[in-house]
């Protein structure tokens, strides 16, 4: 890396530059939420929270910072 200042080559090929920002993204959220109650159970990996009903009310779920 040129000057030690962590910016790297600004090559065209692999492994140059900066990357492709894997890593500094958000993995979702812990938390499911019920839209409609707001029971809230904690997120169960590789099920999304969307294919979830809530227990108390049978509503499909969200996730607790989701946008949509």
């Amino acid at each position: 890396m040129p000057n030690k200042d962590g910016t790297g080559p600004q090559g065209k090929g692999s492994r140059t530059g900066r990357g492709m920002g894997r890593g500094n993204r958000p993995l979702g959220s812990d938390i499911c939420t019920c839209p409609k109650c707001k029971h809230e159970v904690t997120h169960e990996r590789s099920i999304p929270c969307s294919k979830q009903n809530c227990p108390k009310c049978n509503t499909p779920m969200k996730g607790k910072n989701c946008l949509d």
